[in-house]
Formats: structure tokens, C-alpha cells, sequence
């Protein structure tokens, strides 16, 4: 079943942003793509790009937003759920939602993976947007949850930045290794832990 915002694009956007993700998932960077291999790739004509798009830019940075405007709600769905039920359990049940959302748009993480170092400022600046706002909306929901009273807002911002940063590196390894899957859930529950927790011991030493 097709969500929300992926019903809000046009059938020729989506399939040419469809079409985009499939060529750049190798490793490919969207600046590389010509339009008629573009086109073929979605099964239209080459005009039908310039009716949705201006530049390859357009179409890379729809594409990394159409997947944040899917993945953010799911994040802040998960997180308020765990924290009602056993707020113990947020860690862990939002990298395990996170992880699984990486499989599912495969082709969307490895080319933004790819475009957070790629060459397009254009897309890594969008890449890093996206990104933020993911960490801006952990933040926002570790401070209505009062999930870590002890810690200032800036810190827990900062702590959000740094997990959501290792979990989207830590994306590739999960797409592409099969095996340590269950293994990097465990790691990246541990590493929130950990930094949230030495947060918290560096507060108590600074008001003492």
C-alpha cells in the first residue's frame, strides 16, 4: 500500500524519482545520470522530465525529501508508543524501526549515503537538511517524553545529531551485510545508551 506522501506525487514524478534511486543505488552520483537513460530506466519519454523537474538537482533532492517526509512520522510514531509502554525500550525499538526502514528503501539510503559525500553541494546540503530534521525531531521528542530530564535541551540536541549521523552510516553496513544484522541493532542500541548515559554523569559532575 502506497503512503500519504507517496500519493501526493505525480505518477510520471514518482516513477522517474523510482527510476533515479535504482540507478544511483550502486554508488552511482544523480549528477551522472543522463535523461534518456533516465527515462528508459522509468519507461516514459525524455520531455516528461522537464514537466516535473528543472535539473537532475531537483529531481535528487525531491527524491531524499519524499523519503524523510516517510521515515520522520514513522520515527516519532515509534518512539511515542515505546515511551508509553516501556520507555526503557525506545533505544531499541526505534533503531530496530529505523534499521528496517533503511531495507525497505534500499535504493534511497545507499544513494544518499553515496550524496552526503558526493560531489553536487546542491545534494549534500539536502542530504544533511533531511538528516538534521530527523535529529531536530528526536530531540523534540526525548524532551516531551522526559526521557532525559537530567539533561539541558542543547545537549540532548547534540546527543540526537550524533546518533542519527551514526545510524545512517551505519545503514550501509545493515543493507548490505544480512548476517550482522541483529548484531548492529545491538551495537547502535548500545551506543545511544552509552552517550546518553555519559551525558548524564558530565551534568552531575558540572553542578557539583
Amino acid at each position: 500500500m502506497q503512503s500519504a506522501s507517496e500519493l501526493e506525487l505525480a505518477p510520471g514524478k514518482r516513477k522517474l524519482i523510482e527510476a533515479a534511486l535504482r540507478l544511483t543505488a550502486g554508488g552511482r552520483s544523480f549528477a551522472s545520470l543522463g535523461l534518456r537513460e533516465l527515462a528508459r530506466e522509468a519507461g516514459l519519454n525524455p520531455n516528461t522530465f522537464y514537466r516535473h523537474f528543472d535539473t537532475l538537482d531537483d529531481l535528487a533532492r525531491e527524491a531524499v525529501e519524499s523519503v524523510s517526509r516517510r521515515l520522520r512520522p514513522m520515527l516519532r510514531r515509534e518512539r511515542w508508543l515505546a515511551a508509553h509502554d516501556e520507555p526503557h525500550s525506545v533505544p531499541r525499538r526505534a533503531c530496530v524501526a529505523f534499521f528496517a526502514f533503511a531495507l525497505e528503501n534500499r535504493e534511497a539510503f545507499l544513494s544518499a549515503l553515496a550524496e552526503y559525500h558526493g560531489t553536487s553541494p546542491a545534494l549534500r546540503e539536502a542530504v544533511r537538511v533531511n538528516l538534521n530534521e530527523v535529529s531536530a525531531e528526536m530531540a523534540e521528542d526525548v524532551v516531551q517524553l522526559n526521557l532525559m530530564p537530567a539533561l539541558a535541551r542543547d545537549t540532548v540536541e547534540e546527543i540526537c545529531t550524533q546518533i542519527v549521523l551514526q545510524l545512517f552510516h551505519l545503514s550501509h553496513e545493515f543493507i548490505g551485510n544480512a548476517v550482522q544484522r541483529e548484531s548492529l541493532i545491538d551495537y547502535a542500541e548500545r551506543f545511544i545508551v552509552r552517550l546518553f548515559a555519559g551525558a548524564v554523569v558530565l551534568a552531575q559532575h558540572e553542578t557539583q
